[in-house]
């Protein structure tokens, strides 16, 4: 994101207005649907036949669909509301979730994949639950950024000696080695969310990769 005299206001509206695009985008998909729907009552009306398979596919389409407005404005809801508190304990594995979810239509305009693979053990950290989302989103805009078109970026929650780590991976579409995130715009975005957080930001030494060690919620 652009500098903003407001930064926080400034990523709230910038992901607000991306996963409420993909909300009328949704609706779309079942006004669409349900169209075809009532076209086939028309066609049932006057031949007495009707078309079961295009009659399921499009209601499947519209459970999908509905399916997937629910979840944009539950992660639209759990962003607002880190707005609650300055400091509190987060889940990271809800949190990268979370980021993954709403950066999906950012990666898709350059053809990129995210994949979030979180572990099961729970890796709670105490952080400023914004500044956290934003120190993420940082991240994954570096990513978009500097990986060519086409590359999977993958977040992987972890817990080590107690503490949360995420590491983030990029690789190219067809294999060829990246080469690690530069000293640009990018990465200063990232490490001035990451010290007002305590996180220890570092670079993978093989490849394209970025390393997060949060605090543990005990603070210990």
């Amino acid at each position: 994101m652009k500098a903003s005299q407001h930064p926080e206001a400034a990523f709230l509206a910038t992901m607000t207005a991306s996963a409420t695009h993909e909300v009328r985008n949704v609706l779309a998909i079942i006004k669409e649907s349900a169209g075809l729907i009532e076209d086939m009552i028309h066609v049932f009306a006057k031949k007495g036949t009707l078309d079961n398979e295009k009659v399921y596919r499009a209601v499947d389409r519209i459970d999908t669909q509905v399916k997937r407005g629910a979840d944009l404005l539950t992660n639209l809801n759990r962003l607002s509301h880190t707005l609650d508190s300055d400091l509190a304990t987060v889940e990271l594995n809800t949190e990268v979730q979370q980021v993954a979810f709403l950066s999906q239509r950012f990666a898709r305009k350059r053809g990129h994949r995210i994949v979030a693979n979180c572990t099961e053990a729970t890796a709670n950290t105490l952080v400023h639950p914004l500044h956290l989302q934003m120190a993420l989103f940082a991240a994954m805009e570096c990513c978009m950024e500097e990986l060519p078109d086409g590359a999977a970026i993958t977040l992987s929650v972890a817990v080590r000696e107690g503490s949360p780590v995420l590491e983030i991976r990029g690789d190219s579409e067809d294999g060829a080695t990246v080469p690690g995130p530069s000293d640009g715009e990018g990465w200063a975005g990232i490490r001035k969310w990451t010290e007002s957080l305590g996180v220890t930001l570092e670079r993978s030494q093989t490849g394209f990769g970025i390393r997060m060690l949060f605090p543990p919620a005990t603070g210990g």
